[in-house]
């Protein structure tokens, strides 16, 4: 989405005035007696319906008032996207699925405010989504939690040592074997096109392995490099099908189901072959 577009987002969002304490009460009221007769094995009497109607305006009257909070959390999220699978956007609609939760949810009479309560909702709905879709592989909370603290524990040790830790001393921080931290960063990998700019200047990842030119900048020869090594350690049926798909090293594009009949399997199998060597390749450079 485009920078006035978001802008004119942010207009008609704040159009919506903010709740008082008393009325988030009677709202949430409005809402639960909705979510209680909706929930009834029975036909509803036109006032039980009306009730519904005045639930279901009242869930949207906060909803619609919380937003701007949407807004705020996805705002301090952003810098965690690693890759190019998700927007500020994306971050905002995931930020309103935890916040439509939480008007679902709350309870006005105890005492505490609407924002306080959906904050939770609205973090946690953006920090999961954030965690399973710029992932290669869905990794359960608890293993989700130690990537988390990997990172954090690197941080720390490079500003103590003023280097990377080697694997053995960052497993030993964590207090888990090497290959149990090894398996984490693995999966913790997140989606990486062939298409994806690396540098400023536009390149891109097929670009840096498809060139040979002498007048590369540095970053591009330190990336042309590390590709080459990563790219030479698939299997040949592997570099193949990359050959093909991206026309890496003077090699013409054949499609998917050019590639399939060459090598004797389906179009479908030729895709699957491809996303897993674009993962292992991913996994490769990270090692």
């Amino acid at each position: 989405m485009s920078q006035d577009h978001f802008r004119d987002y942010l207009n008609v969002i704040g159009r919506y005035p903010l709740l008082t304490p008393e009325q988030e009460i009677q709202l949430s009221r409005q809402v639960h007696r909705m979510l209680a007769l909706k929930g009834e094995d029975r036909p509803l009497t036109k006032r039980e319906e009306r009730e519904v109607k005045i639930g279901k305006r009242a869930k949207d009257a906060i909803i619609n008032s919380n937003l701007r909070l949407v807004v705020h959390i996805a705002k301090r999220y952003k810098m965690r996207l690693r890759s190019n699978g998700m927007e500020m956007m994306d971050l905002i609609q995931e930020g309103a699925i935890g916040l439509d939760r939480a008007a679902e949810k709350f309870d006005g009479s105890k005492g505490y405010r609407f924002t306080t309560y959906a904050y939770w909702w609205i973090r946690q709905s953006i920090g999961r989504a954030i965690d399973v879709k710029e992932r290669l592989i869905k990794m359960p909370s608890n293993v989700l939690q130690l990537a988390h603290d990997a990172a954090r524990a690197k941080q720390a040790f490079i500003q103590e040592h003023g280097r990377w830790p080697t694997m053995s001393e960052l497993a030993a921080v964590l207090e888990v074997t090497v290959d149990e931290l090894s398996l984490v960063l693995q999966r913790n990998a997140t989606h990486a096109s062939l298409d994806a700019l690396i540098a400023d200047d536009g390149l891109s990842l097929v670009d840096v392995i498809a060139s040979n030119e002498d007048n590369k900048n540095e970053l591009a020869d330190e990336y042309h490099e590390q590709l080459q090594l990563a790219f030479f350690s698939l299997k040949p049926a592997e570099q193949e099908i990359l050959r093909g798909q991206y026309c890496l090293y003077g090699a013409k594009h054949k499609t998917l189901a050019k590639l399939g009949s060459e090598l004797g399997v389906t179009r479908e199998r030729i895709r699957q072959r491809m996303v897993n060597a674009q993962r292992k390749l991913k996994l490769l450079l990270h090692s």
